[in-house]
């Protein structure tokens, strides 16, 4: 069983009502104190999460995205799991980094900002105009950022051995965000999970000896997440699976039969936070 009945009723739960909204600091046009003020000015209160994260109650969507502050890019509005994804490849100031799945960019604007826009960040979106779309939202953001239009599971052909950290945020059946009402088929998912290993695959070409990578999906299905991890474990790839940092976060371990995916963990969604699965691997050889 991936959750106890508890867990299950929870899940459901969570979808029910209407999510916090949490935003991100963009530390590229702000700062804490200023962006802090601009909230407190509209009369909002906050709980801050961490250095970058601020949780809002729901009703409070509107006032935010109406904010001059919001309209000059200063802060992203984002599910704070999708925030974790980006937390934990532990990107520093001047490595090569990729995201591989990038559109609409939130991730991508959270990685330049631990990156303090310094390096070599690579954003690619396969979808033309979700392309546009990403390319639009990191210029407004003033992100330093390479954004290409290519098939990600071509990358690791045409860039073997270059980044020191790849994000792949996969695309997947979005059941933890959308709820169970998308409905989609048994053969769809194993579709899906086909394309995820590509990209894995791909992504793992493309990893420095010693990179690490997070693989990612909002989706609930165990072929999406633990049989693409063991997929990645089982190919001609060294592979060490990492713990992940849940920052506020509940979450339980990932099931396999393989003891080492348990490292991997599922966030259990919540009225804070939609479901993700999140995986962190490191490249031996």
């Amino acid at each position: 069983m991936l959750y106890t009945q508890d867990e299950f009723e929870s899940l459901l739960f969570s979808f029910e009502k209407e999510k916090n909204v949490c935003v991100f600091l963009n530390t590229l046009n702000s700062n804490a104190q200023a962006l802090e003020y601009e909230f407190l000015k509209q009369g909002l209160k906050f709980r801050k999460m961490n250095a970058y994260c601020y949780l809002f109650e729901a009703k409070d969507k509107k006032i935010l995205s109406s904010m001059k502050a919001f309209n000059e890019y200063k802060f992203y509005i984002q599910n704070y799991a999708s925030y974790l994804c980006a937390l934990n490849l532990e990107v520093k100031p001047g490595q090569s980094v990729l995201d591989m799945c990038a559109a609409p960019g939130g991730k991508s604007i959270n990685l330049a900002n631990f990156m303090q826009n310094t390096g070599y960040l690579a954003c690619n979106e396969i979808n033309k105009e979700r392309f546009f779309i990403l390319q639009k939202n990191l210029r407004n953001y003033g992100v330093n950022a390479k954004v290409y239009n290519k098939d990600g599971k071509n990358i690791g052909n045409l860039c073997p051995l270059k980044f020191d950290k790849i994000l792949l945020d996969a695309p997947c059946s979005t059941l933890s965000k959308m709820g169970f009402k998308l409905e989609k088929s048994y053969k769809e998912i194993k579709n899906l999970a086909k394309i995820q290993k590509k990209l894995l695959h791909s992504a793992l070409k493309a990893l420095k000896i010693g990179g690490e990578l997070v693989y990612s999906t909002c989706t609930f299905s165990k072929e999406e997440n633990e049989e693409v991890i063991e997929n990645a474990l089982k190919s001609q790839f060294k592979i060490e699976l990492l713990e992940i940092k849940l920052e506020n976060a509940k979450a339980k371990e990932a099931q396999s039969k393989m003891s080492e995916i348990a490292k991997c963990k599922r966030i259990l969604p919540s009225l804070d936070y939609d479901g993700f699965f999140i995986a962190k691997l490191r490249k031996l050889g």
